[in-house]
């Protein structure tokens, strides 16, 4: 493994996670019975969102872009990664945000696709957090914004944080339509 390359585990939607118990290093611990979900979280801008823990398979740090010509604004390009030819998207575009600008703090979370894998570039990656399954909340009110579509729920760890939790797996199966 590359310095600076945080590994991470596998699998599926936010409820399946119920039950796990297996906590890597990073990860926020919960201090109850109660069954947890896991998200890994990132910034886009100043906002935090999660997505299932178990659809990234890694964290990198972005590697050289080659940039293709004639696709969609948020396909950048392709990178190396490990050997592998990675189609890195930029998520703040995808989600109808302003393009990313690649810098220290930017990281690739690498999700993949039955026939692909993708590079999802993100401002930043914040942690880990695992937390019980009834601060999970299903479908919120929240204010209309090209974002609030992709939305699942939001997770409120205290009362001072929200975290966005989107639908990944919606989110790049309409990207790659």
């Amino acid at each position: 493994m590359a310095a600076g390359d945080t590994t991470i585990i596998s699998s599926r939607h936010p409820t399946s996670m119920l039950g796990h118990t297996r906590h890597p290093a990073s990860v926020q611990p919960v201090s109850s019975d109660e069954p947890t979900i896991g998200f890994l979280c990132f910034n886009l801008g100043e906002e935090e969102f999660g997505v299932d823990l178990n659809l990234i398979s890694q964290i990198v740090q972005p590697p050289p872009v080659t940039e293709v010509p004639r696709t969609r604004s948020y396909f950048i390009g392709v990178v190396s990664i490990r050997g592998g030819v990675v189609t890195l998207v930029d998520f703040r575009q995808l989600l109808g945000l302003d393009p990313a600008i690649i810098d220290r703090s930017s990281r690739i979370l690498l999700y993949n696709t039955p026939r692909e894998q993708f590079g999802i570039l993100v401002d930043r990656v914040t942690l880990v957090r695992r937390v019980p399954a009834s601060t999970f909340e299903e479908n919120p009110v929240l204010e209309e914004n090209p974002v609030t579509e992709k939305v699942i729920g939001v997770v409120r760890p205290d009362k001072h944080t929200q975290v966005t939790i989107i639908d990944l797996e919606e989110i790049m199966h309409e990207a790659l339509r």
